[in-house]
């Protein structure tokens, strides 16, 4: 019997990836930069890094 899956962690990672491509694409060195650190800076799992160092 064939196991019908729920979640599809790699059709996942792909949307996300064509999603930041698309929202960057078109962005200089410049902006791509403060794009990426506004990315990080919002992120619950860096910034529990940052707490612990």
């Amino acid at each position: 019997m064939k196991k019908i899956k729920e979640f599809d962690c790699v059709k996942m990672k792909n949307d996300i990836q064509a999603k930041i491509y698309a929202e960057t694409k078109d962005m200089s060195f410049k902006e791509l930069k403060l794009y990426l650190n506004y990315g990080i800076e919002d992120d619950p799992f860096w910034s529990s890094l940052q707490s612990r160092y």
